[in-house]
């Protein structure tokens, strides 16, 4: 009995050792290590960039994440990074090849591998702390093509769900203005989470409109409540129209600009939305940049609400400040949802 406690205790202290050894991940914002053997990367990459290199327009080109293609001389400092891809298929000879068929050497996932029916695995903390791997795999290389390009968004959100994730701690982490979050759902029932630096720039609840904003630089997200809506304002007629009401009402002229508008119907926190991104523009104040509208209907309240959020960055990358505000914009929660405590 004593040799199996001092076993245990030993495997314990090893078990804790080997983890503590791990170096802690480190990143560049927005970048993807892609580790593959050089013919597999050429062959994919097209792929692989389609899916993880979502371009947005801020009017600047920017990329939602950028894949960087690990190079043999720095494979050994890249396995410390935060977020990797490791590519293969069956038929790969190379060492990164050899690799991914590790992950698969299990016979019964091999076979699922060949019948096409696995292709990604994710792996956590493989080989640092704090690390997101995904191992994607196939049979060959038409076969993988095929699956990475039928599969993008779920392998997009892979990364991106993890680093909403993060961002969302780090952002909240800070601080909150939690009097403002109660006053929101006892006022008005409905809330989001503001970060402390964000302040209430206009508040007129017969109008059913709030706008929160903060400077340095300057993104601003506002909210917008139709008591007894319904899903036919879910459209992009409507949407642009109430927008462009709103910004010659309370922003001093803003309106949506006809290049790179794109909407679209889809959901918001599981209710029927129509989506909409593109550009803002003020010609007076020759001022723009980059938004996103989330226009939804809420059966529980009756509701149609607009959220919207927009970022004024001259000269800096917009994406940052996006990404923040869509987790404040996706924090959305009425009183009628179960946990309303954040």
């Amino acid at each position: 009995m004593k040799s199996i406690k001092w076993f245990l205790i030993i495997f314990s202290v090893l078990l804790i050792t080997s983890c503590s050894l791990k170096p802690t991940g480190w990143w560049k914002e927005g970048v993807i290590a892609v580790m593959a053997d050089s013919t597999d990367w050429e062959a994919l990459q097209g792929s692989l960039r389609g899916a993880f290199e979502h371009v947005v327009r801020t009017p600047q080109i920017e990329k939602a994440f950028s894949l960087k293609y690990v190079q043999k001389k720095d494979f050994d400092r890249y396995t410390a990074f935060r977020y990797i891809i490791l590519l293969g298929t069956l038929e790969s000879k190379g060492r990164i090849g050899k690799l991914a068929q590790k992950v698969i050497s299990d016979p019964e996932i091999k076979k699922g591998v060949e019948k096409g029916k696995y292709y990604v695995f994710v792996e956590n903390n493989q080989w640092a702390r704090d690390q997101l791997m995904a191992v994607i795999v196939g049979k060959d290389i038409p076969t993988l093509r095929e699956k990475i390009e039928a599969n993008a968004n779920f392998l997009y959100a892979i990364f991106d769900t993890d680093f909403n994730r993060r961002l969302k701690k780090e952002m909240f982490d800070r601080g909150e203005r939690k009097k403002i979050e109660k006053h929101l759902m006892s006022s008005y029932g409905w809330k989001l989470r503001i970060q402390h630096d964000y302040f209430l720039a206009q508040e007129f609840p017969k109008d059913g409109f709030l706008w929160f904003r903060r400077m340095y630089p300057e993104r601003w997200i506002f909210v917008r409540w139709i008591d007894g809506g319904d899903t036919t304002l879910l459209n992009p007629k409507w949407v642009v129209g109430e927008r462009n009401r709103i910004g010659a009402k309370y922003y001093g002229g803003d309106k949506i600009a006809d290049k790179y508008f794109f909407s679209y119907r889809s959901t918001f926190l599981g209710r029927i939305a129509q989506i909409t991104s593109g550009l803002w523009e003020n010609t007076a104040k020759v001022a723009g940049g980059p938004f996103k509208n989330y226009t939804f209907y809420d059966p529980l309240s009756r509701r149609v609400y607009m959220i919207d959020i927009a970022v004024f960055a001259p000269g800096r990358k917009k994406m940052p400040f996006l990404r923040q505000l869509e987790v404040i914009a996706h924090s959305f929660k009425t009183v009628f949802d179960m946990d309303t405590t954040g």
